[in-house]
Parts: C-alpha cells; structure tokens; sequence
C-alpha cells in the first residue's frame, strides 16, 4: 500500500511538474546519428529513515549526453541536488547533499506520427553527503558515503512540434533493493529540445 500511494504522489507531480519546468536541449542529426547535449531538470524522491521513516523530495539538475541511432543510443548524465529538512520534535536538522552520475543505453519507438515512447536502463553510481545537526546544542555530525552501484530501468514519452521542437517527460526507477521496494528511488525529469537544422 505504501508503494501504490507513493507511486500515485509521484504521478500526481510528475504531471504537475512538467507544466511548468523548462530545459532546453541542443540536438543535432546527421545521416541517421543523433547528438545531443541536454540540461535536465527534474524531481527525485527516496526513502530515508533517519529520524523516522518517511519520503524525501529532492530537486535534482544536470546534464545527459546520448549519441547513437534512434533504435539504440548510449547515454551518459550527471545530476546533483540538495535538501535541508528541520525536524523540530527531534532536535535536528538534515542537511543532505547528493550526486547521480549514469551510464547506459536507451531506445525509442515511434507510436504515433509525432510521439515517440522512450526505453532506457544501465547503471547509476550515487554519492551523499549528511550534515546532521543538533538545534539546541548547535553541534553537526557529517556523514559523507563512498559511491554506490545500481542498476536502473525507465521509460518515457516524446513528443515533437513543428519539427523543430519537442517535449520529454520521462521516470527513472532505480533499483536499490529486491526484497523491500520502498528502499528504490524514483526520478521524474521534463525537457524542452530545440533539434537544429543539418545540411
């Protein structure tokens, strides 16, 4: 039940989300080889359960390089964010700080004239930085992790204006655990992408 109702608040966001963020991307084609250098802003939430159990939000930004045919494409990107959470009743205050950095691979088909629906999966290594610091006392304990490695999967649509424009609104899923999926962080993430003109 914990999952469903998560996995509805994400969708609720994801679409709210995408009204209003705004990304520009740089792609360029030629002979069927597609670059392109994309900004990407968007929103990640994960399970924490320090001082309690409970959901944290993250605004996430960064940049996604793909290059490879619209079959196939290899993608590599790079995300940070950062949140500061009080919580009052336990004296503490959170500060966290995170980086994604991903390699993998991704594929779109063509579902209808002008939309395309977008696999992608690989790895991702993740790094955090914890700053907890007790109110009353004005002490901070830092925590800062090693990387770690998981495997990821998404999926996404895009849609194309114009020709010379399109929109993408993709979640990432990232697979932290098997056995326990509150412990998997999911990402959702908009883009706006101007695809320039080629000879």
């Amino acid at each position: 039940m914990f999952f469903l109702l998560r996995l509805k608040n994400i969708l609720v966001f994801a679409f709210i989300f995408s009204a209003s963020a705004n990304a520009a991307t740089t792609s360029i084609d030629r002979g069927g080889f597609h670059i392109s250098v994309e900004p990407i802003i968007g929103y990640e939430f994960t399970q924490v359960n320090t001082p309690f159990i409970h959901t944290r939000g993250m605004l996430i930004y960064g940049a996604r390089v793909t290059a490879g045919h619209k079959l196939i494409a290899g993608e590599a990107e790079y995300t940070m964010g950062s949140t500061n959470e009080t919580f009052v009743n336990n004296d503490e205050n959170i500060k966290t700080d995170k980086q994604n950095a991903r390699l993998g691979i991704r594929s779109s088909i063509s579902l209808l004239h002008g939309i395309d629906f977008i696999f992608r999966g690989g790895g991702q290594a993740t790094k955090l930085n914890i700053a907890t610091t007790t109110i009353s006392a004005a002490t901070t304990l830092t925590d800062s992790s090693d990387w770690s490695i998981h495997p990821y999967a998404g999926a996404g649509l895009q849609a194309y204006l114009f020709h010379s424009f399109s929109l993408a609104l993709d979640a990432t899923y990232l697979f932290k655990s098997v056995k326990d999926w509150s412990q998997n962080d999911i990402q959702t993430s908009f883009s706006f992408k101007i695809h320039l003109p080629t000879k």
